[in-house]
């Protein structure tokens, strides 16, 4: 009996000069898109001046929301963001690793001042995460088209993408972990594709 009055006027004690038990919750971490990349190397460039045009999309693409779909309804991890818009990031991934593959002699992003005898169009059409059932994975796609600059002709197009499954489920780490895997994927298939149409 005493030692309930005494636990009563502790809490008393501590609601009276305005002390509260706080919860304690995880604070948002932000999560940078960094795919491993390696592309084959080429010993010598050709003339060419590629720029990457920013990429176009839907508007909910273009944010540093990680989003997924479940049920239909696309949903926003509530605690994990992007460091970048994934739209802005790839656009940057993409450059560098066209120029360090060094088929072209230079690629540059859209607002560089550099003259460019090329223009590669990007236009971002899935970066979501699919859930089915218990089960999710990752859908990165993007449509391309290359452009000559001084006539405007379309050179090629095509549609690039590659799902992952996500393998580690521990909230939005292991689904940035199937999207740095795709968006690898994509960009691989990128460099194939453009040293095809344009050797």
């Amino acid at each position: 009996m005493k030692s309930i009055l005494i636990a009563t006027l502790a809490l008393s004690i501590l609601s009276l000069s305005g002390c509260s038990i706080k919860e304690t919750q995880p604070k948002p971490f932000s999560y940078t898109l960094e795919p491993i990349l390696k592309l084959e190397r080429f010993s010598k460039s050709n003339e060419d001046v590629v720029k990457i045009a920013r990429i176009d999309g839907a508007s909910g693409l273009n944010s540093r929301t990680i989003l997924y779909k479940k049920d239909g309804a696309m949903q926003p991890y509530k605690y994990g963001t992007w460091s970048e818009t994934p739209s802005l990031k790839l656009q940057h991934l993409m450059a560098e690793a066209l120029q360090d593959q060094n088929h072209f002699h230079s690629v540059v992003i859209g607002n560089s001042m550099a003259v460019s005898n090329l223009v590669l169009e990007p236009v971002l059409q899935n970066f979501e995460e699919v859930f089915v059932d218990d089960k999710s994975y990752v859908h990165v796609s993007l449509r391309f088209r290359l452009i000559e600059t001084k006539s405007g002709d379309v050179i090629g197009s095509v549609k690039l993408s590659s799902k992952k499954d996500v393998t580690n489920t521990n909230g939005a780490a292991g689904t940035v972990e199937a999207f740095n895997l795709a968006s690898a994927d994509v960009v691989k298939s990128l460099s194939i594709w453009l040293n095809e149409v344009r050797p």
